[in-house]
């Protein structure tokens, strides 16, 4: 049993009961295990459980009780935990608000982790968006940034060109 915060525990169900794990258990039977157990939700790497007739109408009886999953599967553990954990905040909410309205049971389904055009600044055009708006040549803004890098490894007694090598300068001033 590992506690993430103060609200929220995770218990691998080998350690809660291992006979289900051992055993070809049904997911609506873990389903109700959970439930009877006083857990808010399980989570599954079985996303085909939403699609099962018993698994959704057990789900569908059960009172404050929710199945998370992922939208796509995803086979790096790491990014499974990452995603989960993302995702946590947004999670308890959901999981409050159907203890608390009693509102019917649910599935979520968390978003693949993935990075699309629209999460990708390539920095030559950050440049490009600040030259512009405040009116300058694309050169200007370089140079401006240029200087103040440089300033402020003067003003801390360092070697202007430090960075050159890293920056693409070589060693010309």
């Amino acid at each position: 049993m590992n506690a993430i915060d103060r609200t929220v525990e995770v218990v691998n169900l080998r350690s809660f009961d291992q006979t289900l794990a051992e055993n070809s258990t049904p997911d609506w039977v873990l389903y109700c295990v959970a439930a009877a157990a006083d857990f808010d939700a399980l989570v599954t790497r079985d996303q085909a459980q939403l699609h099962q007739l018993v698994e959704m109408y057990v789900l569908s009886r059960l009172r404050s009780f929710t199945v998370i999953t992922w939208k796509k599967p995803i086979e790096d553990p790491v990014r499974e935990w990452g995603q989960l954990l993302a995702y946590l905040p947004e999670v308890k909410k959901r999981l409050q608000g159907t203890a608390r309205q009693a509102e019917p049971p649910e599935a979520i389904l968390l978003p693949a982790p993935t990075l699309s055009a629209g999460n990708i600044v390539r920095a030559a055009d950050g440049v490009g968006v600040d030259a512009r708006k405040r009116g300058v040549s694309h050169q200007q803004a370089h140079d401006e940034a240029l200087a103040e890098i440089r300033d402020w490894l003067e003003m801390m007694s360092r070697d202007p060109h430090e960075f050159d090598d890293v920056l693409g300068f070589g060693s010309t001033s």
